[in-house]
């Protein structure tokens, strides 16, 4: 009898904690993070060691199209009810080493 009563108020009070609210998770940033200032600053006809040194090394070079730079970055918010992301991609295209279009600022 004791020991049916002593499992039952450690289930209880093992049950309470799960009505605590969960911790915040904090947004977790992958790929190039690009700032409102950093796009203010992109402009047609920078060369492409200035874009390098404004916004980093692109994450993705086309093999096919190597005049053509990606820049992406991916931000998750987990909470226990949903799982949202935010997905950018910033496309430059670049011609003889200058940058001529900007995609998707």
């Amino acid at each position: 009898m004791k020991k049916s009563v002593l499992i039952l108020c450690a289930a209880i009070s093992l049950s309470a904690c799960s009505l605590f609210p969960p911790p915040y998770k904090v947004p977790v940033t992958q790929g190039n993070l690009i700032t409102e200032e950093q796009l203010a600053k992109l402009q047609v006809g920078m060369s492409e060691s200035q874009v390098t040194y404004l916004l980093g090394n692109p994450m993705l070079k086309d093999t096919f199209k190597p005049n053509e730079w990606h820049y992406l970055y991916v931000t998750r918010y987990a909470t226990p009810d949903t799982k949202k992301s935010n997905a950018t991609d910033l496309t430059l295209i670049f011609e003889r080493g200058v940058l001529t279009e900007i995609q998707n600022p």
